[in-house]
C-alpha cells in the first residue's frame, strides 16, 4: 500500500510539473507571437496561427516529457523506500525549480536572439561562443535586459516552488495512505505512464517521429520562427554545427549537373577580357567590409539632422553605388568566407580542412598576376584562426590591431571592445599601400560599428536623429539609438577620410579601386516588415575606379542592378586583371555593358526583378513602383521564377566547398592557364 501511495503521489506530482513548465513554454509562444503579429497580413493566416500553435505545442510536450523523465525513472524505484523517497521529493523539487529557471531564461533568450538576428536560435549561436568571450560578454550585458531576465527566471522559479509545495499540501498531492490506487490499477498506470511518455517525447504516433520539417507551419517566417521552443531550436543547430564539420566527399558528375542546373555551364571558370591598359598599369584594388553597414539603417541618412555618412558621402555621391544588394549572410565570419571562398560553412577556418588550399580562393587570380595580397583586420588577428588560415589560401600577409598599434600608438588608448577605432585602421590601409612595392589587393574588415556601440571621445560626431520608423524596428530608447547612429556615422567618416587620402595622393589617385560593402545588414533591426522584405538583408555595394580605368574598360551603370556579395569580384577583376581566369559561383560584373542577370543571394533572403523571396518559399513580395528598395506587403504566387532558387544555390555551394576539400579531386575545376 505504501508504494501504491507514494506512486500514486509522484505521478500526480509529476503531472503538476509537467503542467507548469509546458504552460511556460506556451505562455512564451503567445508573447513572441504578439512581439512578431505586426509582421503577419491582416487576413487569410488564421490557419497557420493554429498550425503553429499546435505544433508548437507537441515540440514544447515533447522536450518537458524528456527533461521530467529521469525524475519518473528515479522515482518508480525510490518509492518502494520510504527515506530514500523523501530525498527524492526534495530533490524533484528543486529539480523543477531549476527546470523552470532555464525554460524561462531559454525563452528570454530565444526572443532576443530573434529580434537581434531574425531566426529562432540556430548555427551561428555558436559562432558568438567562437568569437572573443569577452566581447561577446559585454555585448549580451550592455544590449540586453540581463538583470531583469535573471528576475524574471527566479520570479518563475519561486512561483514553481510555490505552487508545487501548495499541491504537495493539497488533498489530491498530499501523501495519504488511505489515498492508493490498488495494485492492478497502480500497474497499468506504470504501463501507461511509461507509454505516454515514450509517445510525448518521440512527438507522433506516427511511423516517423517529431522533426525539423514538421515546424514548417506556414509561408511566413515569423511564424515558422514561433513554433519550435528554444531548447528543440538548439538541438537542430548542434546537430546543424555537428553536421558542418563533416566534409562528406561529392563526386565530379553530381558537383558538375549542380553547376548545370545554376550556372549554366558545367564548370565555374569565367575570364577577363584582354587589356592593355589594366596589363601595363595594374591597380592596388581595396576591398573594404564595413561592420554592420546595413541599408536597413543606411537609407536613414537625412542630412543635415542625420548624417550617417560624414566625409564619406561626396565619395558615395561620385563612384557606383549599388543599394539593391545583398549581403551573403547575417554574420560577420561567414560573410567573409562565402565571400573569399564560396563556402557556406562558417567554420572553415578552424575545422578540420583548415590547412587545405581551396582551387576557388578569390584572390587567386591576382597572385597569378603578380598582387601582394593582404588582410587588414581591427581586431586580433587569431581571430577564428584567420592569421593562420588566410595565409593557405594565398594571402601573403595578415594585419590586425597589434600591427596597427605599433604604427600607430595612440590607437591603443581608444581602443574598444572588438579592437582598435575604425579611422586608425584606415590610416594604417593608407600607409600599408603608400609603402606598396608593387600591385597590392587589401581586404579591409572594420569593427567600430559592432555592438557594444561606443563612439571613440576623439570624435566630434555629427547631428542624428532616430526616426519614428527606426525606433519602432529596434525598440531602442533614445540613448541607445543615439550612440548606435553615431557609431555608424563614425565608421563611415572614417572610411571617406581614408578615401579622401587615396585621391589627394599622386601616387595612388589614379591607380586605385576602391571597393564597399556591409558585412551584414545592422542587427537589432527587425527584419520582418513586410514593406522592407529585401531591404532588411540588404547591405550597399559602392565601387570607386579611377578615370583613367574607366577610359580604357566598357562598362555600364544601372543603380537599379541587383546583386550580392558572390558579385564583387567578378565586378573587381574586371576593373583590375586583364586576360585572366577566376572561378566564381554565378557572380557577375554588375557593370557590365551586356547587362546581368539581376539575382542577389542571401542565406535567409534572396531578390530579383520580380521582388524579394525566402528560399524555398512559393511566394515573393514585389517591388513598389515609385520606391523599387521597398515592397507591396501583400505577397504574390512564385510562378514566373523557380522560387527554390536559393535552395539549389546554396546546394551548388556546398557541393563545390566538399569538392575543393576532398585531396583525390579538389584541384580539377580550377582555374589558372
Amino acid at each position: 500500500m505504501k508504494y501504491q501511495s507514494r506512486f500514486r503521489q509522484l505521478s500526480l506530482l509529476l503531472l503538476q510539473f509537467s503542467a507548469f513548465s509546458f504552460c511556460v513554454l506556451l505562455v512564451s509562444r503567445f508573447l513572441f507571437f504578439v512581439s512578431v503579429q505586426d509582421a503577419l497580413p491582416d487576413q487569410g493566416v488564421g490557419d497557420d496561427i493554429w498550425r503553429a500553435f499546435f505544433v508548437g505545442g507537441r515540440f514544447d510536450a515533447k522536450v518537458t516529457a524528456i527533461v521530467y523523465a529521469p525524475l519518473l525513472l528515479a522515482g518508480l524505484f525510490v518509492a518502494a523506500f520510504h527515506k530514500a523517497y523523501q530525498y527524492w521529493i526534495r530533490f524533484a523539487l528543486g529539480y523543477h525549480v531549476v527546470v523552470v529557471f532555464l525554460y524561462v531564461v531559454g525563452c528570454i533568450s530565444n526572443y532576443y536572439y530573434y529580434q537581434t538576428y531574425g531566426s529562432h536560435v540556430d548555427l551561428f549561436v555558436f559562432g558568438l561562443w567562437e568569437d572573443d568571450s569577452k566581447a561577446v560578454l559585454i555585448s549580451i550585458w550592455r544590449d540586453y535586459p540581463v538583470i531583469r531576465g535573471v528576475l524574471a527566471a527566479l520570479s518563475g522559479s519561486g512561483l514553481a516552488y510555490l505552487s508545487s509545495r501548495w499541491f504537495l499540501r493539497s488533498h489530491l498531492g498530499r501523501l495519504n495512505p488511505r489515498a492508493y490506487w490498488h495494485w492492478g490499477t497502480t500497474s497499468l498506470a506504470v504501463v501507461a505512464i511509461f507509454l505516454a511518455t515514450f509517445v510525448t517525447a518521440r512527438g507522433t504516433l506516427d511511423n516517423h517521429p517529431l522533426k525539423r520539417y514538421h515546424a514548417s507551419v506556414s509561408q511566413y517566417k515569423p511564424l515558422n520562427m514561433i513554433t519550435p521552443n528554444v531548447f528543440t531550436a538548439f538541438e537542430w543547430a548542434t546537430s546543424d554545427y555537428k553536421e558542418q564539420r563533416r566534409f562528406e566527399p561529392i563526386s565530379e558528375s553530381e558537383l558538375t549537373a549542380q553547376m548545370q542546373k545554376v550556372l549554366g555551364q558545367p564548370t565555374p571558370v569565367y575570364h577577363t577580357p584582354a587589356n592593355r591598359y589594366l596589363e601595363q598599369n595594374p591597380p592596388h584594388v581595396v576591398m573594404a567590409m564595413m561592420e554592420g553597414m546595413g541599408m536597413n539603417v543606411l537609407i536613414e541618412d537625412r542630412p543635415p539632422e542625420n548624417d550617417l555618412l560624414g566625409r564619406f558621402r561626396p565619395h558615395l555621391e561620385q563612384g557606383f553605388l549599388f543599394e539593391r544588394f545583398l549581403a551573403g549572410t547575417s554574420g560577420t565570419i561567414d560573410s567573409i568566407v562565402m565571400t573569399l571562398f564560396h563556402s557556406p560553412v562558417a567554420t572553415i577556418s578552424h575545422s578540420s580542412v583548415q590547412n587545405r588550399p581551396l582551387a576557388g580562393s578569390a584572390v587567386l587570380p591576382y597572385k597569378r598576376a603578380g598582387y601582394e595580397v593582404a588582410f587588414l583586420y581591427g581586431g586580433n588577428g587569431m581571430w577564428r584562426n584567420l592569421a593562420n588560415y588566410l595565409p593557405v589560401q594565398g594571402f601573403d600577409r595578415v594585419y590586425d590591431e597589434n600591427d596597427i598599434i605599433g604604427a600607430l600608438p595612440e590607437a591603443a588608448q581608444y581602443s574598444g571592445t572588438w579592437g582598435v577605432p575604425d579611422e586608425y585602421l584606415f590610416r594604417f590601409a593608407n600607409r600599408v599601400l603608400e609603402s606598396a612595392e608593387k600591385p597590392t589587393l587589401l581586404f579591409i574588415m572594420t569593427v567600430t560599428n559592432h555592438s557594444p556601440y561606443k563612439v571613440p571621445e576623439n570624435y566630434d560626431a555629427r547631428p542624428v536623429a532616430a526616426s519614428e520608423r527606426l525606433s519602432s524596428l529596434t525598440g531602442y530608447e533614445d540613448e541607445q539609438i543615439d550612440v548606435l547612429l553615431k557609431t555608424f556615422q563614425y565608421s563611415a567618416n572614417a572610411l571617406g577620410q581614408f578615401i579622401d587620402r587615396i585621391r589627394q595622393s599622386d601616387r595612388l589617385k589614379d591607380r586605385t579601386v576602391i571597393a564597399v560593402t556591409g558585412d551584414h545588414r545592422m542587427r537589432y533591426v527587425s527584419t520582418d516588415e513586410l514593406t522592407e522584405w529585401g531591404l532588411a538583408y540588404a547591405v550597399p555595394f559602392y565601387l570607386n575606379v579611377p578615370d583613367p580605368i574607366l577610359e580604357h574598360t566598357s562598362y555600364r551603370y544601372d543603380p537599379m542592378r541587383i546583386g550580392s556579395h558572390r558579385d564583387m569580384f567578378p565586378t573587381l577583376y574586371h576593373f583590375s586583371l586583364s586576360d585572366q581566369d577566376y572561378i566564381t559561383l554565378g557572380g557577375e560584373n554588375l557593370l557590365a555593358s551586356e547587362g546581368v542577370s539581376n539575382i542577389g543571394y542571401n542565406a535567409e533572403r534572396s531578390m530579383n526583378p520580380a521582388g524579394a523571396f525566402t528560399g524555398g518559399a512559393e511566394v515573393y513580395y514585389p517591388w513598389e513602383a515609385d520606391n523599387p528598395l521597398y515592397n507591396v506587403p501583400n505577397p504574390e504566387p512564385a510562378v514566373t521564377f523557380n522560387p527554390r532558387w536559393a535552395d539549389e544555390y546554396h546546394r551548388l555551394q556546398d557541393y563545390y566547398l566538399r569538392y575543393q576539400v576532398m585531396p583525390a579531386t579538389g584541384q580539377r575545376l580550377s582555374a589558372g592557364r
